[in-house]
């Protein structure tokens, strides 16, 4: 019988067994209060995390939720792979498959979001960069191992270029703004809200914004480390639950949500409403997040020099969680 409808059987069946299992099965642990460290990237891909700490979501379920912030996801992840301490971070999928050739212990159990062209190039007029193919040559700020880094990527191959043509420079996302007003740089390349944030330090009318000419998808997830995930997981369902009544509160409620979430970041309320429609706030686990991300690995793989065996993104998923509070969020085959 054919592989892939295997594996679809064996999905029918553990979807219809789902409502079994949940109504079955018990853990005093969601009655406990949970103490969960999150590390979390200051942007609006995390909109659930800051409506449900406005809103005292995570009160309601019994959740003392202590928030570091990070300029990216990538450093979100890396501290909490180095410190312990943290029991949750939110990440793209790039820094995911970059840890994940190293065998890091965590895993995946919710997406929270996803975006289309939340990812920007943009570069100095005063440095001759007036079209895509200007870039050619030129220092370009990039946040290394994040989604930036995979975004330029496509965006250079789409003009006949590729990394090669250009000097890559190593910027921490809060730090791309002030490399791009300095001019240690011509370009820069990120998300939002630093790319607004650039674009009104050094003017609107002095700088070349480009997107991709192609819709760029980036999923953003819930990461924890393997350990607490296994031994924790009633408390991760409750964060989920918190998570979830957020989901419902921006559904219901956009615009009183974008004002929520542009006080959170300090960010201008304008911006958040021009990039909103870009953004869709969903808690879910669906297939096409393990396309997008073998399809990075394999990208990922060409950059280094040694021969790297492909890792398997099942091992990277856990589903326990999110089939618990939302089984229907669950569309993975495995």
């Amino acid at each position: 019988m054919d592989s892939r409808l295997v594996r679809y059987l064996k999905y029918i069946f553990l979807t219809a067994l789902l409502p079994l299992v949940i109504s079955c099965s018990g853990n005093n642990e969601h009655t406990a209060s949970a103490n969960i460290k999150l590390a979390a990237e200051m942007s609006l891909l995390p909109a659930t995390v800051w409506i449900a700490e406005d809103q005292g979501y995570f009160t309601k379920h019994n959740v003392a939720l202590t928030v570091v912030e990070f300029d990216s996801g990538r450093n979100a992840l890396e501290a909490m792979l180095k410190d312990n301490s943290f029991n949750i971070s939110t990440v793209a999928q790039t820094p995911v498959v970059f840890n994940s050739f190293n065998k890091e212990p965590y895993v995946i159990f919710a997406t929270m979001a996803y975006s289309l062209d939340d990812i920007k190039v943009l570069a100095r007029k005063d440095h001759q960069v007036l079209k895509p193919k200007d870039l050619k040559g030129k220092k370009i700020g990039a946040t290394k191992r994040s989604t930036g880094h995979y975004f330029l990527e496509g965006f250079l191959s789409h003009y006949g270029y590729d990394l090669n043509d250009v000097s890559l420079i190593d910027i921490n996302a809060s730090k791309l703004r002030d490399s791009l007003e300095q001019g240690e740089v011509s370009a820069i390349t990120s998300w939002e809200p630093h790319i607004s944030r650039a674009e009104a330090a050094l003017g609107k009318e002095n700088l070349t914004m480009m997107i991709s000419p192609t819709p760029f998808r980036k999923d953003f997830f819930f990461t924890s480390p393997s350990d607490f995930a296994k031994e924790h997981s009633g408390q991760l369902e409750q964060f989920l639950k918190a998570l979830l009544d957020a989901e419902d509160f921006i559904k219901a409620n956009p615009a009183e949500s974008q004002m929520i979430i542009a006080k959170r970041l300090n960010a201008d309320l304008q911006l958040i409403e021009r990039i909103w429609d870009t953004f869709t706030f969903e808690i879910s686990l669906e297939q096409s997040i393990m396309i997008n991300l073998e399809d990075e690995a394999i990208w990922a793989a060409k950059l280094s020099n040694k021969q790297q065996n492909m890792p398997n993104y099942y091992d990277f998923i856990d589903i326990g969680p999110l089939t618990k509070v939302k089984p229907h969020g669950v569309n993975l085959i495995f």
